[in-house]
């Protein structure tokens, strides 16, 4: 980096002609983004639901996406309705259509709602872009009077990644506003107010014009473009916050324009560096689950990180000095700054650092005991996670409240007989699997080929004369060389309730044992897909924990040449990521009944922990600075606490703007996500970095530093001309 910004300032307008450059030319890439993002990805592809899921496409040619089509009317549907409902879906490419004539229970019993299945061949992706024609097809056949909702999985995943991009786009017309606001209260200036602005603009567009290049090789979730957007705006807003302001610090001490950037990116660049790698090093940590939402986002928040890093090590510092002291112009005259240095003030942490220490470690553990009540699960096989309004939305829970969902959702429990079996053994399995999913708790209804009503010896003369009957096929199939049997499972909480989610853990454990291997057992469905995936984070999360204290740990070691603050560091983040995630589960508790997203609390444990590094190397550093330059350890906390009071508060004060602007959001999980990090935020630098780490560092005096007297940090000065 100290090459690359040596050479910005060099020839500072020939890198500010190839930004302009590179930011037209990513904003072509970028306004492709949205049509080439995916909705879903909360599956894991490797997990049992999904392979098995495989297994019954081949076997019983069950269509990969399934459309849910819902009639409801006031009063009863026309006869002629469903025929033509099938009909045009039959010419929409429709491989396969289930209907309330081979299905009665999905025809509610005032004959006012009813509910068709369509399967479609084709990825995920085509199946949703089919979405918005069908919807607009289906409400021109049924007219006034009735009402067509499309919904299903397929439905779902369009409709939340059509809510994600007006999510990102609301958030960024709300935030850009207010942040004008904000910075030019921190700035008092025009320019300096809008310079911020463009390097984060230009961060959102470069990121987004590579997230669209990604697509074209692999399948990117929708969270990408909220993620670019939230953890742009905030770290790029940031990182020229903390250079422009020491920037100007430098020129009021009398240095040229030159002088003032080198001094500047020897220090507040440097911190920003390594604040900068902490949040890629937090962000890579979440590909280790590799599956599609966590993947997205880490490829977002890094992505953006790196372009806001560049941007902020390239075009800030160019920028900055060919404006030199104009960074000042459009100052109003009652705004105008004054000259002065923060003398250090007397604080309570100063005089009782010890019980300071105590008070506030032990709020922030008390705020962290929510924690213990948390409840997760991915919203696999519910619309809770879209708008009220949204049509899928109101279309499953139509079908819900007048049919019930358990038929489109159920648990499958597929039974494969090993090659050579016979019907009788198999039958007998399918029996005593049936047997024991209708006596567990939750278990509304079990269909399978022994409760079809068909006499024993008929069912197995029926399976044995190789010409399965039709009404059986769904059921058994011939895979190969091997039988393939299926048990249709609704539960009476609905397929996305707690015990629904534990009821698939019971069947996967406790019922092979009790068919004595003569089949082996798996089990699928839109409840297992949600089970397996909540199942993979909590696999990961040990991993992901460990590698981003590692990893921030091997960073701040080379930052600070310490042992002890990079301990420090983990434990304060850890606090801040407890005391915020309680507070999350508290207000969720109180404002809903529906669990937190699964996704939402290692979210915000990789990427706080990358942000909240900003203010712990920005102080640092100056305590550092401070006590290199000959003042004792204790005066050393309180100028470098003093310093930077304005600057950390002006940066939190950004980073809550810009995380609750993601509270407008339709999508409920970018709703926690805001939330989360606002809190987190908050406790990070009004409580830790004001008040606990300067106490805390007071009480454990100079030897934080691991040695009597610390060295100067890497310089990133640029050689002298």
């Amino acid at each position: 980096m100290k090459m690359i910004t040596a050479t910005a300032l060099r020839a500072p307008r020939i890198v500010l002609g190839i930004w302009l450059a590179l930011v037209l030319g990513a904003a072509l890439f970028a306004a492709q983004l949205d049509a080439a993002l995916s909705g879903g990805g909360f599956t894991n592809p490797r997990a049992e639901a999904l392979l098995t899921q495989k297994v019954l496409e081949r076997a019983f040619g069950d269509a990969p996406n399934q459309f849910a089509i819902v009639l409801d009317s006031e009063t009863s549907l026309p006869k002629h309705l469903l025929v033509d409902t099938e009909t045009l879906l039959t010419d929409a490419g429709a491989s396969s259509i289930m209907t309330p004539k081979t299905n009665p229970g999905w025809l509610s019993a005032e004959g006012t709602t009813a509910l068709i299945v369509a399967g479609f061949s084709g990825d995920n992706t085509a199946a949703q872009n089919r979405v918005p024609d069908l919807q607009k097809k289906l409400s021109a056949l049924v007219g006034t009077g009735v009402s067509a909702y499309v919904t299903g999985q397929a439905a779902l995943d369009y409709q939340l990644n059509i809510h994600s991009k007006e999510d990102a786009t609301r958030a960024e017309m709300i935030v850009f506003p207010l942040l004008i606001v904000v910075l030019f209260l921190v700035f008092r200036s025009v320019v300096a107010t809008l310079l911020p602005l463009m390097m984060a603009g230009s961060s959102l567009a470069i990121a987004n014009g590579i997230g669209f290049l990604t697509t074209q090789v692999t399948e990117i979730s929708n969270l990408y473009s909220n993620i670019v957007s939230m953890i742009g705006l905030a770290v790029a807003v940031d990182y020229s916050l903390f250079i422009i302001k020491r920037f100007r610090e430098e020129l009021d001490q009398g240095k040229e324009s030159l002088a003032a950037i080198r001094a500047t990116m020897a220090t507040a660049g440097h911190s920003v560096i390594f604040s900068g790698i902490a949040v890629i090093l937090a962000l890579a940590a979440l590909f280790v689950p590799n599956v599609m939402v966590f993947t997205s986002i880490a490829l977002g928040g890094i992505i953006v990180t790196f372009a806001a890093l560049l941007i902020s090590m390239t075009v800030l510092p160019a920028a900055l000095l060919l404006l030199g002291p104009n960074i000042d112009r459009g100052t109003l005259p009652w705004l105008r700054r004054k000259n002065t240095h923060l003398a250090p003030q007397s604080r309570p942490f100063t005089r009782h650092p010890g019980l300071v220490s105590a008070v506030g470690i032990a709020l922030m553990i008390a705020a962290t005991i929510p924690i213990l009540g948390l409840s997760l699960q991915s919203p696999v096989a519910s619309a809770t996670i879209l708008p009220g309004n949204d049509p899928a939305r109101i279309g499953l829970e139509t079908m819900t409240k007048k049919i019930g969902s358990e038929g489109l959702f159920p648990i499958q429990v597929v039974l494969t007989a090993p090659p050579g079996a016979t019907v009788s053994d198999t039958l007998r399995a399918v029996q005593q699997a049936t047997a024991f999913a209708d006596n567990e708790a939750g278990v509304a209804k079990v269909t399978s080929v022994t409760t079809t009503g068909a006499p024993n010896e008929q069912l197995h003369a029926a399976l044995s004369s190789g010409a399965i009957p039709q009404s059986l096929r769904p059921l058994w199939a011939i895979d190969g060389a091997s039988v393939v049997t299926r048990l249709l499972i609704e539960t009476s909480d609905g397929p996305d309730s707690v015990r629904a989610h534990e009821l698939v853990g019971t069947l996967r454990t406790a019922l092979p044992p009790t068919l004595n291997g003569s089949v082996t057992v798996a089990v699928t469905g839109a409840t297992a897909q949600g089970a397996d995936f909540d199942q993979t984070l909590i696999r990961s999360i040990p991993l992901i924990a460990g590698l981003v204290f590692l990893l921030t740990f091997l960073m701040l070691m080379v930052a600070f040449r310490s042992a002890i603050l990079p301990l420090l560091a983990l434990f304060f983040n850890t606090l801040v990521v407890g005391a915020s995630l309680g507070l999350l589960t508290l207000l969720q508790k109180t404002i809903s009944d529906v669990p937190l997203n699964s996704v939402t609390p290692v979210l915000l444990f990789a990427v706080m922990f990358g942000l909240s590094m900003d203010y712990m190397v920005i102080i640092i550093a100056r305590i550092t600075e401070a006590y290199r330059d000959g003042k004792d350890f204790y005066h050393a906390i309180q100028t470098g606490t003093a310093q930077t009071r304005n600057m950390i508060n002006s940066a939190a004060l950004i980073m809550i703007t810009v995380f609750l602007a993601f509270m407008t959001g339709q999508i409920s999980i970018v709703r926690e996500i805001g939330i989360g990090l606002a809190l987190a935020v908050a406790f990070d630098a009004l409580l830790i970095r004001m008040v606990i780490m300067p106490a805390v560092l007071r009480t454990l005096g100079p030897r934080v530093f691991g040695r009597r007297s610390p060295r100067p940090l890497p310089s990133l000065t640029p050689p002298q001309e």
